[in-house]
């Protein structure tokens, strides 16, 4: 079969019901990480906005641990469950759909290789999400405001009142905060100096900057 074909087919395939159920939230996502890489958004933004509410909170967050999907960033959760569940749609449409052909309707069956899709995709991404957890497992027993003087690496394009992401040297990632305007970029060295709990973030100022502040104050 020539190659446009197969192509063709392929799209047909992820653009047919069921399997465009779980498409679409997988384009947005593909779409959500390229924008995480070139650093233009921050991973946990998903979870900061679940903070704002904390019974909402409380609840995703015991749905989560139900599932085996804590200990990780929402946003990662999210993509493992719609990959998972995006494969095992596309494979049943193509194989399983045809032996039912004539004995029950095609949308009835297409509900039914979702339903399974997600329960199928749920435990494959628990399992996935093991060991990712040790990438984001939080220290409690070292309070955020002791890291104040920590020095980090800017991960994000900009740093902003609203915005920001750095990266210690250790590998933990903190949300941090700057006035503006700054000439704070992705690659600059930073240091915390303030810890705010509304937000759960770090107010940070350049390390050139606090070096010259330190050997003013000598």
């Amino acid at each position: 079969m020539p190659e446009h074909l197969k192509m063709e087919l392929f799209l047909s395939e992820v653009f047919s019901f069921p399997t465009i159920l779980f498409t679409i939230p997988l384009i947005v996502l593909m779409l959500f990480w390229l924008l995480a890489f070139a650093g233009l958004v921050d991973i946990e933004i998903f979870d900061i906005e679940v903070d704002a509410e904390s019974d909402a909170d409380s609840s995703l967050g015991g749905w989560l641990e139900t599932f085996g999907l804590n200990g990780v960033p929402l946003s990662i959760a999210l993509t493992l469950v719609d990959i998972y569940a995006f494969a095992f749609t596309y494979l049943a449409r193509k194989y399983l759909t045809p032996l039912f052909d004539g004995i029950v309707s095609a949308t009835a069956l297409g509900f039914i290789i979702a339903m399974f899709a997600v329960i199928v995709a749920l435990p494959i991404a628990a399992l996935s999400c093991k060991p990712l957890r040790k990438i984001f497992h939080t220290h409690e027993a070292v309070s955020k405001k002791d890291l104040n003087g920590v020095i980090c690496t800017v991960t994000t394009q900009t740093v902003t009142e609203s915005f920001g992401q750095a990266a210690a040297d250790d590998g933990m990632v903190y949300t941090v905060r700057a006035n503006t305007p700054n000439d704070l970029c992705k690659g600059s060295r930073i240091v915390l100096l303030e810890y705010s709990t509304e937000d759960d973030s770090y107010i940070v100022a350049s390390e050139a900057e606090v070096m010259a502040m330190s050997s003013t104050n000598l």
